[in-house]
């Protein structure tokens, strides 16, 4: 069995558990209370800036222009594909991402970033890659699992769902996890298991993100 079908074999039932919390049950069905929506929005924005300054890190640190111009085309999905349907939600609520710089992180939110930044500080970029490939492939994960459920293209947020859901998405990712296995596959056994905590880690983060609206 290949290193990342391993690794992710062993955090599935994390990201099931992320499925099957209250905020992701409601996304789906289209009753989860707009209000709680926004406030999820707001930190995913928090997060997401400081999750692009991780891949600039991983650049910084790559030796390889074939790896810098991937970590790059991830940065670029962040920056661009991913936050058209996030600003576009952030103009219903009169928000713009000037208006979040001066909110704080909630501290599930705060837990993950610092998190991820103290990874990038190690400055391995198989460490990097670990902390990072959860947020994006359990989203597919997740939102392919709800998409294919009978009802949820009714639901008010179809279009945040479905940014998560196609097959372009689906076909990055396979791209993004290939670039893992051939950086990691090769490393001794017991790197390779930092490199799955690591990644384990990081799914439970990404658990507590979906349970945050719950919390108050």
């Amino acid at each position: 069995m290949s290193f990342m079908k391993e690794t992710l074999n062993q955090v599935l039932p994390i990201w099931n558990a992320c499925t099957e919390t209250p905020f992701v049950q409601e996304v789906k069905n289209g009753t989860l209370p707009m209000e709680k929506f926004k406030h999820y929005m707001i930190q995913d924005s928090i997060y997401l800036k400081h999750y692009a300054r991780v891949y600039g890190k991983a650049m910084y640190h790559s030796t390889v222009l074939k790896d810098i111009q991937l970590f790059y085309s991830v940065l670029c999905f962040v920056t661009d594909k991913e936050s058209a349907v996030r600003l576009s939600y952030l103009k219903k609520f009169g928000l713009t991402d000037s208006d979040i710089e001066g909110i704080a992180p909630l501290p599930e939110n705060q837990n993950y970033i610092d998190f991820m930044m103290d990874i990038a500080e190690d400055g391995s970029v198989s460490k990097i890659l670990m902390a990072v490939l959860p947020c994006m492939l359990s989203y597919s994960y997740i939102f392919r699992k709800i998409a294919g459920e009978p009802g949820t293209n009714k639901s008010r947020y179809w279009d945040f769902i479905e940014d998560y859901a196609d097959e372009r998405y689906v076909e990055d990712c396979k791209l993004w996890s290939d670039f893992a296995e051939d950086k990691c596959v090769s490393l001794p056994d017991h790197e390779r298991k930092e490199l799955t905590a690591i990644f384990k880690k990081a799914s439970l983060l990404e658990l507590d993100f979906w349970k945050m609206a719950y919390q108050e």
